[in-house]
């Protein structure tokens, strides 16, 4: 959570919330980068699928939204569109240096981090479309 620290997420409402309040209770984050030009839909429906199951057993998974959008416009409609979960706010370099510090280099990419920063996988993504659901405990078997 270093790279956090002290910053802001807003939700799909436009409310902001120091991250230290968002991720008191977390144990792994989920990076979800992407665009509003990225269309893959059938991995979001699976992340949200994740994500609210993950919230139903109190697994201690938070989603961060990390858009590569440079339009405000686009951001706020495809974030409003994609997700219950949190973002990095639009115009925050945090979200450039989140892209470099974990190479992202093509979208969608989905990145999980144990709360101390630690990687649990860079694939994310793959993990997602292979496993489904059952990510969820693949992901959560790295929480010490």
């Amino acid at each position: 959570m270093d790279m956090l620290e002290g910053k802001k997420v807003v939700t799909a409402n436009c409310q902001s919330f120091h991250v230290n309040r968002v991720l008191k209770t977390a144990k792994i984050i989920a990076y979800y980068f992407t665009a509003s030009w990225v269309n893959h839909p059938d991995l979001l429906e699976k992340l949200k699928a994740v994500y609210e199951e993950g919230k139903r057993r109190h697994s201690g998974m938070e989603v961060i939204y990390v858009s590569a959008d440079t339009e405000e416009k686009l951001f706020t409609k495809h974030f409003k569109e994609h997700g219950p979960w949190y973002s990095i706010p639009f115009g925050n370099t945090l979200a450039e240096v989140l892209r470099w510090r974990y190479n992202i280099t093509c979208m969608p990419q989905i990145v999980v981090v144990r709360k101390d920063g630690l990687i649990v996988t860079r694939r994310g993504t793959r993990e997602l479309e292979e496993l489904d659901i059952d990510v969820l405990v693949t992901w959560t078997d790295y929480i010490q």
